[in-house]
């Protein structure tokens, strides 16, 4: 199954990818028993979006029921952010995979809460 149209980054989006010395986002994969978490820390911008997208995309066509994306850690969120957690969530519901979400502090669920995307995703207890 070829991956969907809004899953490919674009060249503008593959030339913001963040340099290895930006320590202010990070990525860890956590294989768990019944799902897959990914964990993230830092900042979820339009630099370091790409970093996540690709660590998302890996997950989608590799058979894994269910991935979590665990946003306890993150200190930001903006656009960029949510709307490619939109995007990866339609893509896994296509894809017949369960994608859900780890509530994240206060300041990024509001970001969820204020764009009425709060309402798109199974939020999930650690």
């Amino acid at each position: 199954m070829s991956e969907p149209s809004f899953l490919r980054p674009s060249a503008r989006v593959a030339s913001l990818r963040p340099s290895k010395a930006d320590g202010t986002f990070r990525c860890d994969v956590v294989h768990e028993r019944a799902r897959v978490r990914i964990a993230v820390a830092g900042e979820l911008d339009i630099v370091s979006a790409p970093r996540l997208e690709e660590t998302l995309r890996t997950f989608l066509y590799t058979g894994f029921g269910r991935v979590v994306l665990d946003l306890r850690r993150l200190t930001f969120i903006d656009s960029t952010g949510v709307n490619l957690v939109l995007r990866y969530g339609r893509a896994a519901r296509g894809a017949g995979q369960r994608f859900g979400l780890i509530a994240g502090p206060p300041p990024v669920e509001l970001v969820f809460a204020l764009t009425g995307t709060d309402a798109f995703f199974d939020f999930e207890c650690p």
